[in-house]
C-alpha cells in the first residue's frame, strides 16, 4: 500500500537498535513494486532537524518508494520514540554518524544515496566525512557544508561566532541554554503553528494575517517566546491549525518534549574537539553532492551556501542550485505555490514540497544514469 502523506500510520515503521545501544524509531519505506531481496533495492538515507521529525520528510518518502527506491528515516537521537540519552556527546555528528552506519548494518543496506535538512544536512555532510565509503551521493536541502574542525584551530564560541560572522545564529544561544524547553513548551501549540502548519501557510499566502519571520539575531527568539507565552495567558493566541499533520507534531513533541531534541544545539565545542581528533581527510572527489538553498530561509540564507572554501573541499563535485524562490525553511513541507523563478519553467501551480522533490529527483537519475559532471574540473597541480 503506497503511503499518504498526510497520515501518518500509512508509512512502515519499526525499531533498531545500533551497535552504541541507542534504540531508534525508523521509517523503512520499502519501494512500490519491488520483487527482489529488500536488501538489494537502491536506498536513501532520509536525516531531519529541529524541531521536526521523520515527517518533515513525508512527501519525498512517498515520492521515492512510488520511484522504486526503499527509504530509511530515521526520528534523529532525542526525538520520537528514539533513545533520549542526556548527555550532549551522544549528540554529537561523529556519534550519530557512526549511529546511521549502525543502522544501514541492522537493515543489511551497503552504499545509499544520502539527503538532509537542517540539522539532517550536518548529519548527511558529516556521514559523508566519516564513512564516504558508503555514499553514493549526498543532497542537502537549506544546510549548507561546513567543513570539519582542522588541528590546531582554537575553538570559537558560539557567542563570539555571532557577533563576528554568523548573526543568523543568534537564536541559537537561546536553544543551547538548559532552560529553553520550558519557555518553548510553555506555549507549543504556538511554536510549532509558525512551522508546521500546511493550512496556516495557505492563509497568509491568500491575504491573511502573515506568519512572523523567524527570529535569527540575539535575543529574539526569547523575546518571541515571551510575548507568545503572554499573549496565551490573556487568551489572546493564534487559532490553533486543524489540519492532521500539524497535529502529528504538536502530539508528538507534547508527549516526548523538547529538551532532548535541544542538545543538539548543545554540542559545538564537542564537534570541534572530535573533528580534531579524528583529522578527517579531504572529501572523495568521486562523490556528487548537491545543495538547495530557499531562498527566504533566514536561518541558513543562501549566501551561506556560495563559500569557495566550500566548494574547494568537494573538487568541484559541489553543485550549488539556484536557491527556490519564495520558500523559506521549511521548503520540504511547504505546500504554497512557487513564485517565478529561472528554473521553474514557467509553471506557477508546483508546491514548494513537490520541487524539493523534483531537484532531488533529478539529481539522483543523473548520479545513477552516470550523466553527472562535476561543475569545475579538480586542479592538477
Amino acid at each position: 500500500m503506497a503511503p499518504v502523506p498526510s497520515d501518518p500510520a500509512s508509512f512502515n515503521h519499526r525499531f533498531v537498535t545500533v551497535p552504541s545501544g541507542h534504540r531508534y524509531h525508523l521509517i523503512d519505506q520499502h519501494p512500490e513494486h519491488w520483487r527482489g531481496p529488500i536488501e538489494q533495492a537502491p536506498t536513501i538515507l532520509m536525516a531531519h532537524g529541529f524541531p521536526d521529525l521523520w515527517y518533515g520528510w513525508r512527501y519525498q518518502i512517498a515520492a521515492f518508494a512510488k520511484r522504486g527506491f526503499r527509504v530509511l528515516c530515521p526520528s534523529q537521537l532525542g526525538y520520537h520514540e528514539t533513545s533520549k540519552p542526556s548527555s550532549p556527546e551522544k549528540y554529537s555528528f561523529k556519534s550519530v554518524a557512526y549511529d546511521m552506519n549502525g543502522l544501514l548494518d541492522v537493515c543489511g543496506v551497503g552504499k545509499v544515496i544520502v539527503f538532509g535538512h537542517d540539522w539532517g544536512g550536518m548529519v548527511a555532510w558529516r556521514f559523508v566525512d566519516y564513512f564516504p565509503h558508503r555514499v553514493i551521493c549526498v543532497a542537502c536541502v537549506c544546510t549548507p557544508y561546513m567543513p570539519p574542525a582542522k588541528p590546531g584551530v582554537p575553538f570559537t564560541p558560539t557567542e563570539e561566532l555571532v557577533r563576528t560572522k554568523l548573526p543568523n545564529f543568534g537564536y541559537q544561544l537561546f536553544f543551547a541554554r538548559e532552560d529553553s524547553n520550558v519557555k518553548i513548551e510553555e506555549a507549543l501549540e504556538q511554536f510549532l503553528t509558525t512551522n508546521f502548519s500546511p493550512s496556516v501557510r495557505a492563509l497568509a499566502s491568500e491575504g491573511g494575517k502573515p506568519m512572523p519571520q523567524f527570529p535569527v539575531k540575539v535575543g529574539e527568539m526569547e523575546s518571541r517566546m515571551d510575548g507568545i507565552i503572554e499573549a496565551k495567558r490573556r487568551g489572546e493566541s493564534r487559532p490553533v491549525p486543524t489540519d492532521p499533520e500539524y497535529h502529528y507534531y504538536l502530539s508528538t513533541f507534547r508527549k516526548h518534549g523538547l529538551y532532548h531534541p535541544l542538545n543538539w544545539y548543545r554540542t559545538r565545542k564537542i564537534n570541534h574537539l572530535e573533528e580534531q581528533a579524528a583529522r578527517i581527510g579531504p572529501l572523495p572527489a568521486h562523490i556528487p553532492a548537491l545543495m538547495i538553498p530557499a531562498e527566504k530561509d533566514p536561518a541558513l540564507p543562501p549566501a551561506m551556501a556560495n563559500n569557495p572554501a566550500v566548494k574547494k573541499c568537494f573538487s568541484g563535485n559541489l553543485r550549488v542550485l539556484p536557491p527556490i524562490m519564495g520558500a523559506d525553511h521549511w521548503v520540504l513541507q511547504a505546500s504554497h505555490s512557487l513564485a517565478p523563478a529561472p528554473f521553474h519553467l514557467g509553471r506557477q501551480d508546483v508546491r514548494y514540497c513537490d520541487e524539493v522533490t523534483r531537484l532531488l529527483a533529478e539529481f539522483v537519475d543523473e548520479v545513477l544514469g552516470g550523466k553527472w559532471q562535476p561543475e569545475d574540473a579538480p586542479s592538477k597541480l
